[in-house]
């Protein structure tokens, strides 16, 4: 898998706006010239967007009404080793790795970072600074070229010290010590769950307008599709940079990170989720890292998500109905995820038909209701974070949730046209844009 960052992610970038905006050119000049299709077309992208919404009301209330349980004191103190991949890295490492040698326990724990050796930026030198003075700290220097996230973890776990738990963790991610104890507590138990996924928090000081919105939209999520979700019979998936494993699981080739898959945490979800394997969502383990602050940054990650989306559709398309022993509830949740990508697409596309329709006359325009609803649906989703109970502590943060929240369901809907566009009409081999996140 090719890894671009810099220019080329740029120019990537650049071909996935002209291919969206293509697209959607080219669907809204056919629903124009053959306007029968526009009424079906409104009525399937209405339908879905009610399904969403009526869907994230019940999560939301049942992750409203949820309750956290104390964990158990620690049975035993489990060895945790932490892999932590990183390609140019240096300006989150340099406050980052302070961070983690500031954590205190009486077990055995390692901090591993997975350096690629094609890092130019000083990052490899500083980690091994850091080991000098800290034995905690372990490098470990990836010398074969990028491939992605995947590739680097799947390094880390065939070079790590041998331990009890393996956390992954990515490079602007830190870990304080009241979520390392309740790990420990949870991995200590005498029947611990194989996996768990915490909270991703954002740093302080990542405050810009679409840091904030972004941040707000994270901890929603978290809540109705991790925690309530998974509550309700769902997938609990790992994501977000972070996730926390019985280090048996992957050592004795129950489950493999696939280096060719740009979301190898969603596919190591996958592969759980048909296994039926335990998977926890602890609210208490929260790591903080950066959101992406600029625009360009917010599409270099989307974008490169999308297309890990259809990675996994490609990959486990017949799975829920092939897969035996699996929970229906489970398998249907399976299903749906694995329609995002497309479903995300059509919508787009019914937002360039509800354009249309707003704009043509004839008998087969469609009534403005319709039009009107389809186009504007995604902001009955602004109230979802407050259902929830995402706490907004100013007044800005709820003006932002309110405009915000709907413009990212629009502008997911063109990423993820963009990409099928990418994928299946350009055809261009899968590239891993790194996601920049310093300040």
């Amino acid at each position: 898998m090719l890894v671009t960052e810099g220019k080329a992610s740029g120019r990537d970038r650049l071909v996935c706006v002209l291919m969206g905006l293509g697209l959607l050119a080219a669907f809204m000049v056919l629903v124009a010239l053959v306007p029968v299709l526009l009424t079906p077309v409104l009525w399937i992208v209405l339908v879905m967007g009610l399904g969403m919404i009526l869907r994230d009301v019940f999560l939301g209330i049942v992750a409203r009404l949820l309750k956290t349980e104390a964990s158990p004191e620690a049975a035993r103190r489990p060895s945790i080793a932490f892999l932590i991949p990183g390609l140019n890295e240096l300006s989150s490492l340099k406050s980052t790795v302070p961070s983690m040698m500031a954590l205190r326990y009486d077990g055995s724990i390692a901090f591993c970072y997975v350096c690629e050796g094609a890092s130019t930026d000083g990052s490899i030198a500083y980690v091994r600074e850091c080991s000098q003075k800290d034995p905690r700290v372990v490098l470990i220097e990836k010398a074969t070229p990028p491939a992605g996230r995947g590739a680097a973890v799947k390094y880390g776990l065939e070079h790590a010290p041998p331990t009890d738990v393996v956390g992954f963790l990515d490079a602007d991610h830190v870990l304080e010590q009241g979520a390392l104890d309740e790990l420990v507590r949870v991995f200590g138990q005498a029947d611990p769950p194989a996996a768990v996924q915490g909270v991703c928090a954002t740093v302080e000081t990542c405050d810009t307008p679409l840091a904030r919105l972004l941040t707000i939209e994270r901890e929603w999520l978290e809540r109705v599709e991790l925690q309530a979700n998974a509550r309700v019979g769902g997938i609990c998936v790992f994501g977000g940079g972070q996730g926390f494993f019985v280090r048996s699981l992957f050592d004795e080739g129950r489950f493999a990170i696939d280096e060719s898959m740009i979301l190898d945490d969603i596919d190591v979800s996958c592969q759980m989720a048909l296994a039926g394997t335990r998977v926890a969502f602890n609210p208490e383990i929260v790591t903080k890292s950066r959101q992406p602050e600029t625009v360009t940054r917010f599409l270099d990650q989307r974008l490169r998500w999308a297309r890990g989306w259809l990675q996994l559709a490609a990959r486990y398309a017949w799975a829920p109905v092939r897969a035996r022993g699996v929970p229906l509830g489970l398998r249907a949740d399976l299903a749906r995820i694995l329609v995002t990508p497309f479903a995300g697409a059509l919508i787009y596309l019914g937002f360039g038909a509800a354009l249309v329709s707003l704009a043509i006359c004839g008998p087969h325009r469609p009534a403005l209701w319709l039009a009107l609803a389809a186009l504007l649906w995604p902001f009955l989703l602004a109230s979802q974070p407050f259902l929830s109970g995402v706490r907004l502590g100013r007044g800005a943060d709820i003006a932002l949730a309110v405009i915000g929240i709907p413009l990212l369901m629009y502008a997911y809907g063109w990423v993820m046209g963009a990409s099928l566009a990418d994928a299946y009409i350009l055809r261009r081999p899968i590239r891993y844009a790194k996601t920049i996140k310093d300040p």
